[in-house]
């Protein structure tokens, strides 16, 4: 009698698991046929039994049958914003029981790619329409679900920069630092944001010198270092620290470039000009160097320019057609470094701009009109 019960119960037990195991093999077969929500109906029973809860094809499968209801024509009303974040768990889940290297465990990987491309998706969706909260949300999910990509976080960025709401921003810019993503774009738009928020002139410095160690030729990062340096009374010591790097490195035309502008600011304009023409002769195509050097002789033409313009009707005649001429002189000798300037980079309207004016000045009015036109395509 007591083998007859026992087995009774084995039988009885084997029919119980046997009829858990049919709801997963029942939600696989709805799910190939497409009737998801059936498929997702058995699924979650699967997920709350005993025999089957501890199963990592149970989870996996529900990662997929959920994962695959999204943007569904028929289906996708039943997801929501949470969706994603239970598909993740879900995979997280058989990972977690099977490990990477069992049979549904090495599956995850491909699905979450295809997720994170799901969800990004939804978060360019919301970004495109300006929803920058919801756009921002996900991003951070589809960083999560792939924590090495860069592209979520970076766009995270944007997002929170464009809705005003710069420390988060920056916090983000922080990340893509941390995650090895250390262009000079990334520490121009920290350094800016952190200006924008009145941070520290210590905080902003600290920045600048991390993005220098990164990217030690970076024109704009040493520009605004000097910035910062003069603004604490230490121009000295940038200029210093821009003749040691000139020493350690005599080819870097940037340096000079740099140093030009720093003599500039120190109001030693000769000065300046003998180490912008310095960087040219180490680089002959250095854009900053020509800029930099027709911006001083125009700065300085239309400073005697305004002299004349200020003086009264006696001393005009006098003196006025003098320093007109002397004027005239400057902007002449601006003209070369625009032209190679604009050769160099002909796409800067800063530059453009520049040449409309110093030949306004000279009185080529065709070639100002041919470079005005350039400007407002």
């Amino acid at each position: 009698m007591k083998k007859v019960l026992l087995t009774a119960l084995v039988a009885g037990t084997i029919s119980v698991a046997s009829a858990q195991n049919s709801a997963v093999n029942s939600a696989i077969l709805n799910h190939k046929n497409g009737t998801l929500d059936k498929a997702l109906t058995d699924i979650e029973k699967a997920t709350e039994h005993k025999k089957t809860m501890d199963k990592a094809k149970t989870w996996f499968y529900r990662g997929v049958i959920m994962q695959d209801m999204i943007g569904n024509p028929i289906y996708g009303k039943m997801t929501d914003d949470k969706t994603p974040i239970t598909i993740l768990e879900s995979f997280d889940k058989a990972v977690e029981l099977d490990g990477q290297n069992g049979e549904y465990g090495k599956q995850v990987p491909e699905r979450k790619q295809m997720l994170y491309g799901q969800v990004l998706n939804q978060a360019v969706e919301f970004h495109n329409n300006q929803d920058w909260s919801n756009a921002i949300s996900k991003y951070e999910l589809a960083h999560k679900i792939s924590p090495e990509d860069t592209t979520a976080v970076l766009y995270a960025a944007y997002a929170s920069t464009a809705d005003n709401k710069y420390d988060q921003a920056i916090g983000f810019y922080d990340e893509l630092i941390k995650m090895g993503h250390k262009t000079e774009d990334v520490f121009k738009a920290k350094i800016q944001l952190q200006q924008a928020t009145e941070a520290s002139d210590d905080a902003v410095m600290a920045t600048l010198a991390n993005g220098l160690k990164e990217h030690p030729n970076s024109v704009y990062l040493m520009q605004e270092e000097l910035k910062y340096y003069l603004k604490n009374d230490r121009a000295d010591e940038a200029m210093d620290k821009l003749d040691k790097a000139i020493a350690a490195d005599p080819s870097n035309a940037s340096l000079y470039a740099v140093k030009g502008n720093l003599m500039e600011r120190k109001k030693d304009f000769e000065g300046a000009k003998k180490t912008y023409k310095k960087a040219i002769e180490v680089d002959a195509n250095n854009f900053d160097a020509y800029y930099n050097l027709g911006v001083l002789e125009y700065n300085q033409g239309a400073e005697v320019n305004n002299k004349a313009a200020k003086m009264d009707y006696a001393t005009y005649q006098k003196k006025g057609k003098t320093l007109e001429a002397e004027a005239k002189k400057h902007y002449q000798s601006a003209l070369p470094y625009f032209e190679k300037a604009h050769q160099i980079q002909p796409e800067d309207k800063a530059t453009m701009q520049n040449l409309v004016n110093v030949y306004t000045r000279l009185g080529r009015k065709s070639d100002a009109e041919k470079i005005s036109a350039q400007l407002n395509k």
